[in-house]
């Protein structure tokens, strides 16, 4: 086996430790939208997610894009041995976004009764001055995350987030038990989630930065003329991607009938916040690869670059598509196992949203390396054409689609943002997808066709068993989820033999899996056997 260069390497460290704890995140994040969906009304969970949505909107703004210079600088500056910078702009960074936060949350404290109007809610004034708290708690706790994921600190970063998201679910019970499920008692465990985590988190990061000594600090005129300019840039960019993400349950209830707009909007959130588990696998490779490729950047390693963004996106996808698959075929039976069946309806908006996924996770390794680049012209540009399609689609396709129709317009802007980035990414990096990619794409239909064929045997086998077994509140779920588990490990089987026989992995990639497979302690006997059989999925290998 060939050695693995030292980019692959640093990935493949980071992407472990950010695999690992995004997982358990998002396992978490299941289990607590399992909680309100079993235990909240939809009424009340369709008025979180509309405020949540509001919340969203307001908050990319709320720190003028301090935060997303900040995960570019902090990285550059330590490349460029200038620590004493990047003390001095987390100094300035807490000072700055605490007086913002207070700011926007008096706005909002005086602005709720007239939003709830436009959306003839009662309950919504209340819940937006409760999560209005989270505008100055979000802030100052992500930034104390992102500071450590650009001290390549992947591990602290992951664990803060996900003390974050436990608490979120722990409180959120406590409360439930307390006060019962309501409208109120989902946000204030989002919030009191927020501001422990945040307490926690300050420890290390105010640790770290007494370390951060340099002849040099920060100077006003890079703050001014460098750095918020490109933190506004960047905040105009994540706008218009919160934009995708919450114009769709923001028009959507906003032109359904106010008799059923939290319930649409209920349903339509479960389904996509679902789908949305898809996007943790990019996002771990992508943790690490930031920063790395962002000093890579610094150093004008164009080929440097090129080899990690294919070795992160052949990754990425290897780990993203099979699990999409499942999520295309199987959102109908997803819903109703975890959420109940009043949420089946949403089955089209998943299945369509998870297809936008797929192709937005051709092109995540992109955006972050012109990311890296501070090429923010193009994002932005990119962004904003995605943003003006969804917006538009959204006005023309809820009406008359409704649910799916927002799922639609959401597909189409991805669509359009994989073109543009992949376009820009060929023209400024000299970057193209390794043929790999498309062959673990066609891996991934080959998968979904099979699984629609056998699908519908396999359904009737398994309701014939579940009517044998007769009355019962938890066999035939029982027989259900193992009915489930079957299909989604069939499918996983298909898509690995689909891999192979279509040559989709690298030498370094069979390296890589045997390093992973010694860390998680499997004997040597079956590591040896596993890389055996993977060796057949590489071109040249027999």
């Amino acid at each position: 086996m060939a050695e693995l260069s030292q980019h692959s390497k640093e990935v493949a460290r980071g992407s472990f430790w950010s695999l690992l704890g995004s997982a358990f995140f998002k396992l978490v994040s299941f289990a607590y939208v399992v909680l309100i969906a079993r235990a909240a009304s939809q009424e009340d969970i369709g008025t979180f997610y509309l405020a949540l949505s509001v919340m969203s909107l307001i908050w990319i703004f709320s720190d003028l894009g301090i935060s997303g210079a900040f995960t570019r600088y902090v990285p550059y500056f330590e490349g460029k041995g200038e620590r004493g910078k990047i003390r001095d702009l987390l100094s300035i960074s807490y000072r700055f976004l605490t007086l913002l936060s207070l700011i926007i949350m008096a706005v909002l404290f005086w602005q709720a009764d007239s939003i709830g109007h436009i959306y003839n809610n009662a309950s919504l004034p209340d819940a937006i001055r409760i999560l209005s708290v989270y505008i100055l708690l979000g802030n100052l706790f992500r930034l104390n995350y992102l500071y450590l994921q650009g001290i390549a600190d992947i591990r602290g970063s992951q664990l803060h987030q996900n003390l974050q998201n436990l608490l979120k679910l722990v409180i959120t019970a406590l409360l439930f038990y307390a006060f019962g499920p309501s409208v109120m008692t989902i946000c204030a465990g989002f919030v009191l989630s927020f501001l422990l985590a945040f307490a926690g988190s300050c420890i290390p990061v105010f640790r770290s930065a007494a370390s951060m000594h340099g002849d040099r600090g920060l100077e006003r005129r890079e703050l001014f003329s460098e750095i918020i300019p490109l933190g506004l840039t960047v905040a105009v960019v994540q706008y218009f991607s919160t934009i995708i993400a919450s114009s769709d349950k923001l028009i959507l209830g906003y032109i359904a009938e106010p008799s059923s707009s939290s319930t649409l909007v209920a349903v339509y959130s479960m389904a996509i916040t679902l789908s949305s588990v898809l996007m943790v696998f990019p996002g771990s490779v992508g943790s690490i690869f930031l920063p790395l490729v962002s000093r890579l950047s610094g150093k004008n390693d164009l080929e440097g670059m090129r080899e990690v963004m294919a070795t992160a996106q052949r990754w990425s996808l290897f780990i993203t598509l099979p699990v999409a698959a499942v999520m295309i075929a199987f959102s109908g039976d997803m819903l109703t196992v975890f959420y109940g069946s009043e949420y089946s309806g949403g089955a089209a908006s998943m299945a369509l949203f998870t297809i936008g996924l797929v192709f937005a996770s051709f092109s995540f390794v992109v955006s972050l390396a012109l990311t890296a680049m501070r090429l923010v012209k193009i994002e932005l540009q990119v962004a904003a054409a995605c943003g003006i399609v969804n917006v538009a689609l959204n006005l023309l396709l809820i009406p008359v689609y409704g649910m799916a129709g927002a799922a639609a317009a959401s597909v189409a802007s991805f669509i359009l943002g994989t073109f543009l980035l992949n376009h820009y990414a060929m023209k400024l990096i000299g970057f193209s997808n390794p043929p790999e990619a498309y062959k673990l794409l066609l891996s991934m239909v080959i998968v979904l066709l099979a699984v629609f064929f056998i699908k519908p045997m396999v359904s009737d086998a398994a309701s014939a068993i579940i009517a044998q077994a007769g009355a019962g509140e938890y066999l035939p779920k029982a027989i259900y989820l193992a009915y489930l588990g079957l299909l989604i490990g069939l499918s996983g089987a298909l898509f690995i033999a689909a891999s192979l026989a279509l040559k989709c992995f690298r030498v370094e990639d069979i390296s890589l899996m045997r390093t992973v497979l010694a860390r998680a302690g499997v004997p040597e006997p079956l590591g040896a056997l596993a890389e055996k059989v993977a060796s057949y999925g590489v071109h040249g290998e027999k």
